[in-house]
């Protein structure tokens, strides 16, 4: 990963952060989570394991859900930042977490999310006409498509008392065919996040 796209990722989020800060003074926050996931995992959405490596360490904040969004279900809006301790694609973003009980202390949590990631590059370099070095590329390579992407997964939670709660995550990472173009290879990340509520 180039240092220039590392830096540019790192400006984005100080951005997001900056603008979370500021929020509306009626918007508390609600969580705070840290996370350490697999990266590019392989699993029956995404057959592109392994042509990135390393673990994902994510920060991620939420905030109490604000009255307009009761519409859909009250979903706590987010703020996310995924650094891979690799140097491979690495993401920011903003989103929504929804959380459904499931007993007294077990949850599911469903999120939806727009991220801008760092991984290069987007799409295979070489031409049709050049099929060997364009089928080697398709094998070893990992072309997003898009700068941006969709971010959806799910969390299991096991909240431990008023203040912790442990999670099992999924999570994954496409354009859809919506924001990007025909590639759509997608990453998968499968790990645990702990999570403080305020």
């Amino acid at each position: 990963m180039a240092r220039f796209e590392l830096c540019k990722l790192f400006v984005v989020s100080c951005l997001l952060g900056c603008v979370t800060l500021y929020a509306p003074a009626r918007a508390e926050v609600s969580e705070v989570r840290g996370a350490v996931l697999a990266h590019n995992v392989e699993t029956n959405v995404s057959k592109n394991a392994h042509k990135e490596g390393g673990p994902d360490v994510q920060l991620e904040v939420l905030w109490e859900s604000p009255n307009w969004l009761g519409f859909a279900f009250s979903p706590r809006p987010s703020a996310v930042i995924s650094l891979n301790t690799q140097g491979e694609t690495s993401f920011a973003g903003v989103g929504l977490d929804w959380r459904i009980p499931l007993g007294k202390k077990i949850s599911l949590d469903p999120y939806l999310g727009y991220i801008i990631h760092n991984g290069d590059p987007l799409d295979n370099p070489y031409p049709p006409a050049d099929s060997v070095r364009r089928a080697k590329f398709n094998a070893e390579e990992l072309a997003l498509g898009s700068r941006d992407l969709f971010r959806l997964g799910f969390a299991l939670g096991y909240q431990h008392n008023d203040q912790w709660t442990s999670y099992v995550v999924y999570e994954h990472l496409s354009h859809g065919h919506i924001l990007g173009g025909s590639k759509n290879q997608g990453i998968d990340n499968v790990g645990l996040r702990l999570g403080r509520t305020f």
